[in-house]
């Protein structure tokens, strides 16, 4: 340990911040409010995950996004700042909403403020590389990538010839169904008859593989879905990792365990359990992936994407936090959506953004639907960790609300959770957290896990 380094650093850590405005203007009116934002100011490193794209929409939107297209003004990002956030990971689906330029401008925003932020880049170069920040505990790195990529969103490389491309760095997931051997001779004959096999085959003659893998012979290919036979085993969705972007992400973090004294790797990613959404169970993939990050280097695995909160394991000594859900919610208060954000409701002006979020949200009897019924998305944890030397000395869960049942101007904004609703968030966690073996102690109004 150097003699300038502090020997002790505290981490927290939080969930998806899809933040769209002011912030830090609720700051002295409450303890809950305040509290929270003291957890993140206390730490030497806060960081967090930027679900947003800065700019004043100076940009094209995307002919797809990955849900919302989600853009906020560039204040966000002193918002975020001020309230102790330090390290962004902004590797995500919604990173190409608005196309090339908002990439670019996003960046250009990170930069004009000297935010170590990981994960994007004008090249694959840049998105793959770790981002650094100095702290009186030591230099902390942080490599960020996303498994849910949106068309055309993922960072390209530069070549002697032609330069790169903007982007995230990519985290390749294969969707493979498992079906009995019977099922897939069907599929075959279904894909014979609907003539799918022969339009493969002209595509295949030329040579031409471009966004498609029919090549690959250890699947069956009925279009762009992956099927094989379950031998036996259970049937239904499995995923894979590509095999070449996990060695380039785990080398980044070993080149980050090189040059800095703490690494964080982060995952995006919104695959659940059997392809649904919004599952509290943990994909095998993700577990392979930070068991992979830990051992290539990382101190910590902060998970997120799926928008609820999921179990958080001990592996090495080293926490794994599988997701921490949202922490900050303002979508409902973006700005302008582009007019298909209108279309896929029925809705015929394409001005008032708010009619888009009263289709998505309630139904025709004006009760909460989709999102807003779901309690899960509405709440999460900050953790907080102690590192002495190196060695993870104590974890803490901080049991956050962001708020359900406040009207739209203050739904989303997080307040830590008291009484009977901060138990039942940290029972929650207790219990995703035991199938990897993890004990987390309810102790009044926060979670404790003794490190082993």
């Amino acid at each position: 340990m150097a003699i300038q380094q502090r020997d002790e650093l505290r981490f927290a850590a939080t969930g998806d911040a899809i933040l769209t405005r002011e912030l830090l203007a609720y700051e002295g009116n409450s303890p809950r409010f305040d509290g929270m934002l003291r957890l993140l100011r206390e730490a030497d490193v806060a960081a967090t995950n930027l679900e947003v794209l800065v700019h004043d929409y100076d940009n094209y939107p995307a002919a797809a996004s990955g849900g919302t297209f989600m853009r906020a003004p560039p204040a966000v990002l002193d918002e975020l700042a001020g309230a102790g956030c330090n390290l962004f990971s902004a590797a995500t689906n919604h990173a190409f909403d608005f196309s090339h330029g908002g990439v670019e401008t996003t960046l250009a925003e990170l930069r004009r403020r000297d935010l170590a932020a990981a994960g994007l880049g004008n090249t694959l170069y840049e998105a793959r590389r770790p981002a650094y920040l100095e702290t009186p505990a030591g230099r902390v790195a942080m490599v960020s990538t996303c498994t849910s990529i949106t068309p055309g969103s993922e960072a390209g490389a530069q070549s002697p010839t032609l330069p790169g491309r903007p982007g995230i760095n990519p985290l390749h997931v294969d969707e493979v169904y498992r079906i009995p051997s019977d099922a897939l001779d069907a599929l075959r004959t279904v894909s014979e008859s609907a003539r799918i096999e022969a339009m493969k085959e002209s595509w295949l003659e030329r040579g031409l593989y471009f966004n498609h893998d029919w090549n690959d012979p250890e699947y069956f290919h009925f279009g762009d879905m992956k099927f094989e036979v379950a031998d036996g085993g259970e049937t239904g969705l499995a995923y894979s990792l590509d095999e070449d972007d996990i060695a380039a992400v785990t080398d980044w973090i070993g080149d980050a365990r090189s040059n800095a004294d703490f690494v964080v790797a982060a995952i995006h990613g919104h695959q659940g359990v059997d392809g649904r959404e919004t599952t509290t169970e943990t994909p095998e993939f993700v577990t392979r992936f930070a068991h992979a990050a830990i051992d290539a280097g990382a101190d910590v695995v902060v998970g997120h994407g799926p928008h609820v909160l999921r179990g958080v394991e001990l592996y090495q000594g080293r926490p794994i936090f599988y997701s921490l859900g949202n922490w900050i919610v303002q979508n409902e208060t973006v700005e302008r959506l582009p007019p298909e954000s209108f279309a896929r409701y029925g809705l015929d002006d394409p001005t008032k953004v708010s009619d888009v979020f009263d289709a998505r949200l309630f139904d025709e009897a004006g009760e909460p639907k989709g999102d807003l019924a779901n309690e899960e998305f509405w709440m999460t944890v900050v953790p907080t960790c102690r590192f002495v030397e190196g060695t993870l000395v104590e974890i803490a869960l901080h049991p956050v609300t962001l708020q359900r049942r406040a009207g739209c101007p203050q739904r989303g904004i997080p307040v830590l959770a008291t009484g009977a609703e901060a138990t039942d968030i940290l029972q929650r966690v207790a219990e995703r957290s035991s199938v990897f073996g993890t004990d987390v102690v309810v102790d009044g109004e926060v979670g404790r896990i003794e490190p082993a």
